[in-house]
């Protein structure tokens, strides 16, 4: 299974260079060289830079704890990207290394604006937004995971999403209960990442089987209080009213 997990995390970040290339008109490896060594250095690389392809290298270059000299410098990279991310202005596969680099960071300036990603246009945005809400992000953003885990139509948002709500470690038993019956999902890489997660949330190690799974979330939530429904979820995560049933 840890195998199957690799495979998968080292797809997308063919799939992030790849998707960058076309997006920029990226001429080559030439446009990934090293181009500084320090944040202020990358700062001022995308603050004039008209070149896509050297705006894309220093988003990239700033996820380095090494390139920063104190968390106030974070804190400005932070507030930079979270402005460039949301001015329209940069393309798929930019946006997206902005969100991994957020989440690298893991500054909290970056939450509204990550959470706002996880509903972005491409798949590609989502999925690494998703992964960066898992270190920026606070455990009752656990729902908004939950509803990309369970409606989102790309199977890499999903993965992302649960892998996140394992860094999360949200008390909830909805999601527990989603994530034990992700275990039995027909997508080997979702029920891979449906274990890790459980077993980070709880701590335990009850094998690759559901029911073990199962019983022990019952045991954590013994009493029997109305359970949240898929409505209440996307509700919570919208922020909208849930729908009255007739």
């Amino acid at each position: 299974m840890q195998g199957e997990r690799s495979i998968a995390q080292s797809w997308t970040a063919a799939a992030l260079a790849f998707a960058m290339a076309a997006s920029t008109g990226c001429a080559g490896p030439q446009a990934f060289g090293f181009r500084g060594t320090t944040a202020r250095s990358f700062i001022r690389q995308i603050s004039e830079s008209n070149d896509p392809n050297v705006r894309y290298a220093a988003y990239d270059s700033l996820r380095s704890a090494n390139v920063y000299d104190n968390d106030e410098q974070k804190a400005e990279v932070a507030k930079l990207l979270v402005a460039n991310m949301r001015s329209g202005k940069e393309p798929t596969a930019t946006r997206a290394v902005i969100c991994r680099t957020l989440g690298s960071i893991a500054r909290p300036e970056a939450r509204q604006a990550i959470l706002a990603a996880t509903s972005d246009e491409d798949a590609l945005v989502r999925a690494e937004a998703c992964r960066a809400l898992g270190r920026v992000g606070q455990a009752e953003d656990s729902t908004v995971l939950a509803r990309v885990m369970t409606v989102d139509t790309s199977g890499e948002c999903r993965v992302a999403a649960i892998e996140s709500l394992g860094l999360l470690k949200a008390k909830d038993r909805r999601i527990n209960e989603f994530l034990v019956a992700g275990m039995e999902h027909e997508d080997p890489a979702i029920r891979v990442a449906c274990l890790h997660s459980l077993r980070s949330i709880t701590g335990k190690d009850l094998g690759v089987e559901a029911m073990p799974w199962k019983k022990y979330v019952e045991s954590l939530y013994p009493s029997e209080a109305p359970k949240a429904d898929p409505a209440t979820i996307e509700a919570k995560a919208t922020g909208t009213k849930p729908a009255k049933s007739k």
